[in-house]
């Protein structure tokens, strides 16, 4: 198998979006004018503003604020109003913040600090998912690998990452461990803005890297837990060189 199917995908998007309509629209625009610096620290969001600029209704905003509140974004005080909070309140991994993020300015700095979170983490989800991940499940984890080749000949950017998503999925949730498997959608998040995505660095697909991934899968078909753990390992480095990162 080296396709991937649209329910798979369309559930792989699905697991952390913030829906449709007005109310996802502002919530969109704000959490990125945000993480650009376009409302930067320190800057205080009027309601009624933002309903004549948006061209939505009072209680629509409200619901906006709250979901930014809840990602750190934003705090409302009394006699002070809803005001921009520092970076360092952030929910950065949150996946809609990592999505803005990832199409902000500051874009190099978040993948590349990104990767350095999957150094550990996607080498210890390497050696648990080669010791518990289900035959069919490793066999997903082939597939997906496999419908990354298939996008990188055919030179499908989009296909590549979702399918490269739909691969960290699998190996996270093939640990059986239910707190490394929440973080599927943060590096999900991640690899979705970088299919599309045409700025340097963030769009390059390169054999080697398709190499990599069919390794780490055929490991846990295998489950060799030395080399799942040293091709996780030298797949996420290969990366984290290519944004100006140290190898561990």
């Amino acid at each position: 198998m080296s396709e991937l199917t649209s329910p798979e995908i369309q559930a792989l998007r699905s697991r952390s979006r913030i829906g449709t309509g007005l109310y996802a629209h502002v919530v969109e625009v704000l959490g990125q004018e945000i993480i650009n610096g376009d409302l930067p620290e320190g800057a205080i969001v009027f309601a009624d503003q933002l309903c004549e600029r948006l061209g939505v209704s009072r209680s629509v905003v409200r619901e906006s604020l709250r979901t930014l509140s809840s990602m750190g974004l934003i705090e409302a005080r009394p006699q002070v109003g809803t005001r921009v909070l520092p970076e360092s309140s952030w929910d950065l991994l949150n996946p809609h913040v990592v999505k803005w993020r990832g199409q902000g300015p500051d874009y190099v700095r978040q993948m590349r600090e990104m990767l350095e979170l999957r150094l550990g983490l996607e080498r210890t989800a390497a050696r648990l998912a080669s010791k518990r991940i289900s035959p069919e499940n490793a066999q997903a984890v082939m597939a997906a690998a496999q419908a990354m080749k298939v996008a990188f000949d055919g030179h499908d950017t989009r296909r590549f990452f979702e399918a490269d998503a739909v691969f960290h999925r699998l190996l996270l949730e093939g640990t059986d461990n239910s707190v490394i498997a929440q973080l599927a959608d943060t590096i999900g998040a991640v690899l979705h803005v970088r299919g599309a995505d045409t700025r340097p660095g963030m769009h390059d697909l390169t054999i080697e890297a398709v190499e990599r991934h069919i390794a780490l899968a055929q490991a846990l078909i295998d489950g060799d837990t030395d080399q799942a753990q040293a091709s996780a390992l030298e797949l996420v480095e290969g990366t984290l060189l290519e944004f100006g990162g140290d190898q561990a």
